[in-house]
């Protein structure tokens, strides 16, 4: 019985610091991923139609920001995984992180005895980092469509 409650133990813990590094990370892409949506609506609400390649360079531009916001979520696992010595390596965590980030979770570490279940809530975060950068995605898309219906090239 003493093991179990230790092995229960030990996994509430671990489950406790997964879920306070996922909050962070959901909290930087609320905030991340709405912005970068809604200073791209405003640049189309806020300026006159030059050409549709200009407006779709302009949406790549926002796109390659929505990116290195999910690299920001990437890091704040990486930098998680460091400082609790989860692994021995920068090099490590980031093969680690991308690896599960993206639900592959191809990569194998030697993770501390009793921190099995880290990957699994990497691989959490990143289905619903994933699925907030899509949905932000769609919503430019949708804007940069209606925007371009609007302003039609004669």
């Amino acid at each position: 019985m003493n093991t179990f409650t230790t092995q229960f133990e030990q996994l509430l813990v671990e489950a406790m610091f997964g879920l306070l590094v996922m909050s962070i990370v959901l909290i930087v892409n609320i905030y991340t991923f709405t912005e970068i949506s809604l200073v791209y609506r405003r640049s189309l609400l806020n300026h006159h139609f030059r050409s549709r390649h200009i407006e779709l360079m302009k949406f790549l531009a926002h796109m390659i920001v929505l990116v290195f916001a999910q690299f920001l979520s990437l890091s704040i696992w990486v930098g998680a995984l460091v400082l609790f010595d989860f692994v021995n390596d920068w090099v490590t965590a980031i093969m680690l992180t991308a690896s599960f980030f993206t639900s592959v979770g191809n990569f194998t570490a030697n993770l501390p005895v009793g921190w099995r279940l880290i990957p699994s809530v990497i691989a959490f975060t990143g289905l619903f980092s994933f699925a907030w950068a899509t949905a932000a995605t769609m919503t430019m898309a949708r804007s940069l469509t209606d925007f371009l219906e609007k302003h039609k090239e004669v």
